[in-house]
């Protein structure tokens, strides 16, 4: 299978796991130093357990079934791997947010070591 196959698949995984509140699937695949950039407090998330407790914040949100990518790239070569998609994740009237992931391989595994969410902002404009 090729990298990007396997990407794919972990991918797959986790989405399916966030739709299901399935908390160990959620956070299965990541690095146990994590990092991961968010859109609601706590912004940043070091660690696994600092991991896991976003996902129990994002699973009392009633969009979070709606969880899904769409428009997925993946760039893999050697160990290295990067994502970036869009990634629906709450209520049906919500724009999409933004994913990017950086991932290595570990012993034959992917491995995600940094996510980031974002969602688009209106700008001020100046006058406003």
């Amino acid at each position: 299978m090729s990298a990007e196959a396997e990407i794919v698949q972990l991918l797959q995984d986790w989405a399916a796991a966030v739709r299901a509140h399935d908390l160990d699937g959620a956070v299965r695949g990541r690095s146990a130093d994590i990092v991961m950039f968010d859109v609601p407090e706590p912004l940043q998330a070091r660690g696994l357990d600092a991991y896991r407790d976003t996902w129990r914040l994002y699973f009392r949100d009633p969009g979070s079934r709606r969880f899904a990518l769409q428009e997925t790239q993946i760039v893999a070569e050697g160990n290295l791997a990067w994502v970036r998609a869009l990634l629906l994740c709450t209520t049906d009237d919500a724009p999409a947010g933004r994913l990017t992931m950086g991932l290595r391989r570990i012993d034959g595994r992917w491995i995600v070591e940094h996510e980031h969410h974002s969602f688009p902002m209106p700008l001020a404009v100046a006058g406003d």
